[in-house]
This record gives C-alpha cells, structure tokens and sequence, in this order.
C-alpha cells in the first residue's frame, strides 16, 4: 500500500512538472514574428558610438540619412485631413528619461539656450505638450545615431545654407523677430524639464514633424505617431524608430549656437537681394551664456567680436652651448679610444 502511494504522489508531481495541469493559453512562450537584432549586437554599438554620420554609415548602409528628410518639399502635396490622420496614428513606445548633462555650465547653458529656440519659434502659439513634443523630437533626434549629438548641433543643423536646415525657423529669417517675453519663459521652462530627463510620451519615438497646414513629400516615408496641436509628429520607419536605435551618447560639449548663416543673409536671400558675405565664427569668440535662471533672451545675446587667429611664428632651433674645454663639446658617453669602433678598419 505505501509503494503505491509512494508512486502516486511521483506520478502527481511529473505530470504538475510537465505543465500538464496548467489552464489552456499558458503554453510556452513564443513569439509570431522574427526578432532580427539582438539588444547587444556589438555591430549596432559600433554605429551608435561612431563619431559622425559618415562613419556611421560606413558600417551600416541602411542607416537613415536625415538630409533625405527636408523643408523644400514641404507643399508638394496637399494637406491632409487631420481627423482622418487620427485614426491612423501610433504612438508607439516612449523615449527612455536621460538627462543631458553638459560637460561644463557653457554647455549646459548652450544646450538650454539652443532648445528654448527651437520651443519658442517653432510652437510659440502651442499648449505647453505641444512644446514639449518639439522638445522630445530634437532630444529624440539627439540620442540617434543618424543626426549630431549636441542638442545645439540637432536644433540648428543645416543652417548654414538657406532652404536646407532641419529646422525652418533657423535658416528662413524667423530669428529677426524679437520673442516674447512670456511666450520665452514657457519655452525656457519647458526647455529645462526635458534636458533633465522629463519625457512627453505623447509623440512617442518622433524624429520629424510638419504642420497640419501642408503635407510634405517625405510624410509617407515615415511612420506617423501623433497630433498634437497644429503639428503631425513621424519616426523612422523599421528598426532604426524602435527604441534600441535610440542610445547614441550625448556628447555633453555643446558647439556656438545658430543660426550659422546670418539672419540679415537668410532675410536677403529670400528677397532675392545681394548677399554680404560672413565668415563663420570660431567658438572662442562668443560670450559666455549666463549661468542659471532662464535661457536668455536672443537680443541679450552680446554680438561676438571677430578676432583674428595669430598666426604661428617660426622660431629658431635653439643654438648649442660651446664650452672652452673641447671634451665638454663631445657627446661624454663614448671614450676617445673606443670613438670608430665599429667602422670598417682602412
């Protein structure tokens, strides 16, 4: 009678072992679709930790290049209904909270200066969350691989050559306007939240967005994620708008804030007139950004002085000493007997 209860019980506890007794629906796990990268694909780390878009393309053709992606072609299409676009959007996942540290308070001063920027002249007329999904789209953009990772660098990229920046404000004159005082504090506070790490998960992944105004060429290319305001938000398409894309490291040194085309040149090339030419500014010649409290206005911005580099003088080599002893003047680490040693003997 025990041996039988003894096999029972064994009997019970491999079929409790096996899964045989869990309710249905609780199989193993299994997945219906394939799963093409791994999360320590050391290929992908070496793309995410390149040092520009270049090298970065150079191990991964398939990497997206953000120039592709531009304002000229912005009216292309007509505009779509945005009731319609709602149906049809994803959110998808949310940005992880990073907090955008600069290497030193200029940094850090640049960075909060350059996003307020972008807050202010592209979403001044918005609600608070419609600056903040400007504000994750550049600090989107900022932590992948395919755009600077600066946020000063993300905000006024293109720039220098009208019709061909990122963002519209930097390079079609909308700079010459002097900003509102209120509207810039909002832009400033709002600016501060997110480079310390607060994520508006209402745009998701975005690396591009449009108004609902028009309907860029480039707008079905990508995947939309969201409305908010007046603006239509898009990510990438495939592996690179998923959130394993999204780790390229914040460089922390923030380069001189934009625009790099002047905003007399940009407001003279739109009205087809003489264009005065302006060399670049190096980085040393601009005034440091206060420290704390708010980003400050653009027109309390000090005009940097351009200052001519030095050019490099050609010194001398310095004359050996003579000495009146003549065996000061040898090398005092061979004796005089053994000075041809090694020479062919003659």
């Amino acid at each position: 009678m025990g041996l039988l209860a003894a096999v029972l019980v064994a009997s019970v506890a491999l079929a409790l072992s096996s899964g045989q007794f869990r309710p249905r629906g609780f199989g193993p796990y299994s997945v219906s679709v394939p799963l093409t990268f791994k999360p320590y694909d050391p290929t992908r780390w070496a793309v995410m930790n390149s040092d520009s878009y270049a090298d970065a393309l150079k191990i991964d053709p398939t990497l997206p290049d953000p120039s592709s992606v531009g304002y000229a072609d912005a009216t292309a299409l007509p505009p779509a209904d945005p009731a319609q676009l709602r149906d049809e959007a994803f959110v998808g996942p949310a940005a992880k909270s990073y907090v955008f540290r600069g290497v030193t308070a200029l940094d850090r001063e640049r960075a909060h200066y350059c996003l307020t920027s972008a807050l202010y002249y592209e979403a001044a007329s918005e609600s608070d969350d419609g600056m903040r999904g400007v504000a994750q789209t550049v600090l989107n953009r900022v932590r992948h691989p395919s755009f600077p990772n600066t946020v000063c660098g993300v905000v006024f990229q293109g720039s220098e050559r009208a019709g061909v920046c990122q963002f519209t404000f930097s390079c079609d004159g909308a700079m010459a306007r002097a900003p509102s005082r209120d509207n810039w504090l909002r832009a400033s506070r709002i600016a501060s939240a997110a480079l310390n790490g607060a994520v508006f998960p209402g745009v998701g992944l975005a690396t591009h967005y449009h108004t609902t105004a028009i309907w860029p060429r480039w707008g079905k290319s990508l995947v939309m994620t969201n409305i908010v305001g007046a603006h239509i938000f898009h990510r990438w398409r495939g592996r690179w708008g998923m959130p394993d894309a999204f780790r390229a490291p914040y460089l922390g040194r923030e380069p001189v804030p934009g625009p790099y085309l002047p905003v007399a040149q940009q407001l003279a090339m739109l009205k087809k007139g003489p264009i005065p030419g302006a060399p670049l500014l190096p980085a040393a010649a601009v005034d440091p950004l206060p420290a704390g409290g708010p980003a400050p206005l653009p027109g309390t911005l000090s005009a940097p002085a351009q200052t001519a580099a030095p050019s490099p003088s050609v010194t001398a080599a310095p004359t050996p000493p003579a000495y009146s002893d003549p065996r000061l003047n040898q090398s005092g680490q061979i004796r005089e007997e053994y000075q041809k040693s090694g020479e062919w003997i003659r």
